[in-house]
């Protein structure tokens, strides 16, 4: 699985008519995703699950509206864990969703670069 979905990209670009969108777009899902990040590691490291599950849902919304479907599965999987108040080894799920975090701001970057 491609870590950005090519047709939601290629979407999302279409729009661009040269005033920029699609970099809008990414500046945004960045400035949002990233605070969101830390809440989520701010979450895990307090055991707050119910903060776990608010910042797994924005995070996944977020990665949806990008195409970052990888990072959205991850998000939904830990938001239900956490919705059903038991998430083992809550540390490496977060660590999974900043590793694939980390993956789409590295793709992002390509696809503004081309």
């Amino acid at each position: 699985m491609t870590v950005l979905d090519p047709e939601t990209i290629a979407a999302l670009k279409a729009l661009d008519e040269g005033d920029g969108f699609f970099g809008e777009m990414v500046q945004t899902f960045l400035s949002n995703a990233r605070p969101t990040l830390e809440s989520l590691r701010d979450a895990q490291s307090t055991n707050h699950i119910k903060a776990v599950e608010r910042a797994a849902h924005k995070l996944r919304g977020a990665a949806s509206t990008i195409g970052a479907h990888s990072l959205m599965m991850l998000c939904e999987q830990l938001e239900n864990l956490a919705r059903q108040g038991d998430i083992p080894d809550l540390a490496s799920q977060v660590a999974a969703v900043e590793a694939a975090f980390q993956q789409v701001v590295a793709a992002l970057e390509n696809e503004l670069r081309s």
